[in-house]
C-alpha cells in the first residue's frame, strides 16, 4: 500500500464524502491534564458508531473556511482528508481530520497529520490547534501519541445543539516552541 499525501484545491474537500468516517463510541470519558487519554475514567454506554456528517447535516459544506486540504489517496482512490486554516490566535487550526475506517491504523492519520505540521510550520504559525470529543477516545489518543497537550476543555459547547448532550469539547495543541516529539516522550515519562 503506497499511501499519497496531495494537496488540493478546496472545491475537492468532498472527494471523500462516500467514506466511512464513523467511529465506535462505547464510553464517554472524563478528561484529566494530569494523566494520558487512555487512563481518563470513563462512563459505558451501549457501544453506537457515530458520524458526525450525519449527526449535523446542516453544517458547512467540506472546506468551507478552511485554507488548505490535504487528501489521502491510495493508488486513485481518496482514502482521507486534512482541512486546515489559520486561526485568529496564531495557530493553525484543523478544521477536520478524518481517515476511512478500512484504513485506520495504518499511519494515514499521521501522514495527514505530518502536512497539517510542514504547513503550519511554513506558514510561520505557533503551533496545531484541533477540537475532538470525549466519546472519541481513540482519537485523543491519537493526538496524545503524536504530540499533541490537552489544553482545554469545554462542557457546554455541543448543549446548543442537544441541551443533554454528554460530548464534551477538548481543545488539543501542538506547539512549535518545543520538540513536540521530545516533550510528548518527556511528558509521558513525567506522568508514568
Amino acid at each position: 500500500m503506497a499511501i499519497l499525501i496531495k494537496r488540493a484545491d478546496i472545491s475537492l474537500a468532498h472527494a471523500v464524502e462516500d467514506r466511512d468516517f464513523s467511529f465506535l463510541v462505547e464510553a464517554f470519558h472524563e478528561p484529566a491534564f494530569d494523566m494520558p487519554a487512555a487512563q481518563w475514567p470513563g462512563t459505558s454506554v451501549p457501544a453506537y458508531r457515530k458520524d458526525y456528517r450525519l449527526a449535523h447535516p446542516e453544517s458547512e459544506p467540506a472546506g468551507e473556511g478552511s485554507d488548505v486540504v490535504f487528501l489521502a489517496w491510495d493508488d486513485h482512490v481518496p482514502i482521507g482528508r486534512a482541512m486546515i486554516s489559520r486561526n485568529w490566535n496564531n495557530y493553525a487550526l484543523v478544521d477536520d481530520i478524518a481517515v476511512d475506517t478500512a484504513y485506520r491504523g495504518s499511519g494515514v492519520g499521521r501522514l495527514l497529520m505530518d502536512a497539517c505540521v510542514a504547513w503550519g510550520r511554513n506558514e510561520g504559525l505557533a503551533g496545531i490547534m484541533l477540537e475532538t470529543q470525549n466519546n472519541n477516545i481513540a482519537a485523543c489518543r491519537f493526538y496524545e501519541r503524536y504530540g499533541f497537550e490537552l489544553g482545554g476543555v469545554d462542557r457546554l459547547l455541543y448543549r446548543g445543539l442537544d441541551p443533554q448532550s454528554r460530548e464534551v469539547a477538548l481543545l488539543w495543541y501542538l506547539r512549535f516552541d518545543r520538540d513536540f516529539r521530545q516533550g510528548a516522550a518527556s511528558d509521558a515519562a513525567k506522568r508514568s
